[in-house]
């Protein structure tokens, strides 16, 4: 009988062991639950920013043979942009900006010396293809309408045949192309900056000079390579699930 009572309590205790988990797993947890992830930057949304750098003029002066108009001018100005993302890693965009560009200085070309031309107004219309390649990462071709002063230079002089002029019609804005390409890098959240190239063109002016010839008309083309650099602000981001949306 005793071995039978032992056997028993044996038995329970085991049972008791057993059950004791299971009750315990019924419970309800203590513990703080899992803080969710952080969502993913992304490019999508509005942006402004500014941007500063030089262009390498790429225009001609022509005074009986084409004399390049090569110096440099310090750019700057303000932009204003959007972004879509048209995949978690394709962007569409467009951008503008405004700025002003200074003197384009020239140099002699056989007997013909331009002389340095009047600052003046720059800004540029454009669409923005990009690739997010890694993350916060963006490098991106770009292309669109250009506008800005035209490139004439105050005044010249020539040796063969011995001339001196003075420009006597003034700047004029010109409307033209533009393209390139950049790279960008988010910061933070907010902040990105970026490196850019591009090449704009305006339309040829014609322009008079007065001259000891009397008033001579000219021909000027208007052009040149800008490399800036540049700061953006977002004011929208999106997370991960966002950007998928975006994508279908």
């Amino acid at each position: 009988m005793n071995r039978k009572v032992i056997t028993m309590s044996r038995f329970v205790a085991a049972a008791m062991l057993l059950a004791a988990p299971a009750e315990a797993a019924d419970l309800p947890s203590t513990q703080a639950p899992a803080a969710p992830p952080a969502p993913s930057f992304s490019w999508r949304g509005f942006y402004l920013g500014g941007f500063a750098g030089a262009l390498l003029g790429d225009g001609t002066f022509t005074y009986f043979e084409q004399t390049p108009m090569r110096g440099a001018a310090l750019v700057g100005g303000g932009t204003i942009g959007y972004n879509w993302m048209w995949t978690p890693t394709l962007l569409v965009g467009i951008e503008a900006d405004f700025g002003y560009r200074g003197q384009v200085y020239s140099e002699r070309v056989n007997r013909v010396y331009p002389g340095p031309t009047d600052g003046g107004v720059l800004g540029t219309a454009r669409a923005r293809l990009g690739y997010a390649f890694a993350p916060r990462w963006l490098s991106y071709a770009t292309a669109g309408f250009a506008y800005g002063t035209d490139f004439p230079p105050r005044g010249f002089t020539s040796t063969m045949p011995l001339t001196f002029g003075v420009q006597n019609t003034g700047t004029t804005v010109r409307a033209g192309w533009t393209a390139g390409a950049g790279v960008e890098y988010a910061w933070s959240d907010l902040i990105s900056v970026k490196a850019e190239y591009l090449y704009v063109r305006l339309a040829d002016s014609g322009v008079a000079y007065s001259t000891n010839f009397g008033s001579v008309p000219l021909g000027v083309t208007s052009a040149g390579h800008i490399v800036r650099g540049g700061v953006n602000f977002h004011f929208v981001t999106g997370n991960a699930s966002a950007v998928q949306a975006t994508a279908h």
